[in-house]
C-alpha cells in the first residue's frame, strides 16, 4: 500500500514551501505550537517551481481558498525577492505593501481570488533562508561555538561550501553535537533541540494563525 506524501497536499488550503526540509519543520513548529491541522503543505522542490505552482493555483478556476507561500529571501537583497512576488502579473488582483512587513503578510483576494499570505525565510526583513530561521531556534552560545569551530575550519581550507550556504553550516555543526547526532532539521524541532518557543517561532507561527485561522 502506497502512503501518501505528507508534502504533497493538494486541496483548498494550502502553503507553497520550496523542499522537504521547509515541509518538515513548519509541520513540526505546528504541532509543538498546537496549530490546528486545518492546512496541508506542497513541497515545489525549488524556489522557481514554487513560484510556478503559485501562478497556476492563483489561475486556476476552482483552486485554493486559502494560500500561503514561504521561500528563500536569499542574498544580497530581499527586495529582489519581493519584487519577484508582488509585480507578477498574476497577482494583479492583490494590493501589497511596498515592502515586506516583519509579521509576514496576508492580504485578501480580490475577483473571487484566494486569501494569500507571504513569508520570506527567515524573518521578512533580512536576507537568507530555513537555516538563517532555525539558527534563532537555537542557544546562542551554541551556535557562535558552531560559527568558531567553522572559522577554524575555513582558516586551514578544510572546508569547500559556498559563502551563501555557511548558515547551513553553521545550524548542522550544532546539531552534530547533541544526543542523536545529526537529526533531521524536522525532529530537532520536534525534539525542542531548536526551541519552537523563541520569538522569531512565534512570529511564523502568528503568521500561519492568521493566514488559515482568521
Amino acid at each position: 500500500m502506497r502512503i501518501k506524501d505528507p508534502c504533497k497536499y493538494e486541496g483548498k488550503r494550502v502553503l507553497l514551501v520550496e523542499g522537504v526540509s521547509d515541509c518538515h519543520v513548519i509541520m513540526a513548529l505546528c504541532g509543538v505550537c498546537g496549530v490546528p491541522e486545518n492546512f496541508g503543505i506542497y513541497q515545489c522542490g525549488n524556489d522557481v517551481e514554487a513560484l510556478k505552482r503559485l501562478n497556476a493555483l492563483i489561475l486556476q478556476a476552482d483552486g485554493p481558498e486559502i494560500m500561503g507561500i514561504v521561500l528563500d529571501a536569499d542574498s544580497p537583497d530581499i527586495m529582489n525577492r519581493w519584487r519577484q512576488i508582488k509585480e507578477k502579473p498574476e497577482l494583479k488582483a492583490y494590493l501589497f505593501p511596498d515592502e515586506p512587513t516583519p509579521d509576514g503578510i496576508v492580504v485578501s483576494g480580490q475577483k473571487g481570488k484566494p486569501r494569500l499570505g507571504v513569508w520570506l525565510m527567515p524573518d521578512n526583513k533580512n536576507p537568507g533562508m530555513l537555516e538563517d530561521f532555525l539558527i534563532e531556534l537555537a542557544p546562542q552560545d551554541g551556535i557562535e561555538a558552531a560559527k568558531n569551530c567553522i572559522a577554524r575550519a575555513q582558516s586551514k581550507e578544510l572546508t569547500c561550501f559556498k559563502e551563501i550556504h555557511l548558515s547551513k553550516a553553521v545550524i548542522h555543526t550544532y546539531l552534530a553535537w547533541q544526543d542523536e547526532p545529526g537529526k533531521p532539521l524536522g525532529q530537532a524541532v520536534t525534539a525542542q533541540v531548536l526551541q519552537p518557543h523563541t520569538q522569531t517561532a512565534k512570529a511564523f507561527i502568528d503568521w500561519l494563525q492568521r493566514l488559515f485561522n482568521p
